[in-house]
């Protein structure tokens, strides 16, 4: 099968420094795209950047939970590469950051600080709203772009023990489906990706998950993003697609058909009755 050609794609991706992040950084650099990356840690990111090739790679230290911070980011792609087409909203801060044994030993709504309330949702929900508003001018001149939003599965969202971060994830996934509706017939599309289970990154500290090679891998995430950043999925959008359930064997139309589902499970029903429509509850 012929292999994705990203030589035109410009993309930011944000928490590119390890785990999906420098994963998909990396299927994207090798698909021919350049990558502004972002991430708190500059070290890591010099790291990525040194074993990836030479132009490739814009390593950009920055935390996302400032708002000017958001609209840099996007001036210094563009500074960088000329324009920039793509998003990859994937920085998040999740339960660990409360407690590292989170995963078995849940953490009670209650026992969250207003300090870290803030900082989970700011990242995880509040800074892709920034990034998405900052490059959607240069999407929009272009007629063409990516927006990808990392989530998690419906489960996690609404789980005991998982404020913020199952609140922030549901806030993105419904994003992404507003999103899509928005910019509907614009050229842009939205979508979400997600591993599609708990991942082998520091999201996940061995304290909550000893296992690790029964986790998903990060570079389940490299095929799925290498596509939807392709002219390929022109037109897909509005999405959900799981990393785990992606063939390689399979032509990436179809694996992509057979990954995905529509973003923000609309199959669960329409549940409000608005003034016009018959039916809801």
């Amino acid at each position: 099968m012929k292999p994705e050609d990203l030589s035109q794609v410009v993309a930011i991706v944000t928490g590119a420094a390890g785990g999906l992040g420098a994963a998909m950084t990396e299927a994207l650099v090798d698909g021919g795209a350049r990558v502004l990356a972002v991430d708190v840690h500059r070290g890591a990111l010099d790291a990525l950047a040194g074993r990836l090739p030479a132009g490739r790679v814009a390593p950009h230290a920055a935390d996302i939970r400032d708002d000017g911070a958001c609209r840099d980011i996007v001036a210094h792609a563009a500074a960088a590469f000329g324009e920039v087409y793509a998003l990859v909203n994937n920085a998040g801060i999740g339960q660990s950051s409360i407690r590292a044994s989170y995963y078995v030993d849940r953490i009670k709504f209650w026992e969250v600080t207003e300090e870290r309330w803030r900082a989970i949702m700011d990242t995880n929900a509040m800074a892709p709203f920034l990034l998405a508003k900052a490059i959607l001018p240069h999407l929009t001149a272009a007629g063409w772009g990516r927006i990808v939003n990392v989530t998690t599965s419906l489960d996690t969202m609404t789980r005991p023990g998982w404020t913020p971060y199952g609140p922030s994830k549901a806030a993105l996934e419904a994003c992404t489906a507003i999103w899509a509706g928005d910019l509907e017939g614009s050229g842009i599309t939205v979508n979400v990706l997600v591993p599609g289970g708990p991942a082998n990154t520091a999201m996940v500290p061995p304290d909550s998950s000893p296992d690790r090679a029964a986790m998903i891998q990060p570079e389940a995430m490299a095929a799925p993003i290498r596509w939807l950043l392709d002219p390929a999925s022109d037109g897909v959008t509005g999405r959900r697609f799981l990393g785990v359930r992606w063939d390689p064997s399979l032509p990436p139309e179809q694996a992509a058909e057979a990954a995905s589902a529509p973003a923000a499970w609309p199959g669960l029903g329409q549940q409000a009755r608005w003034p016009g429509q018959a039916g809801g509850e």
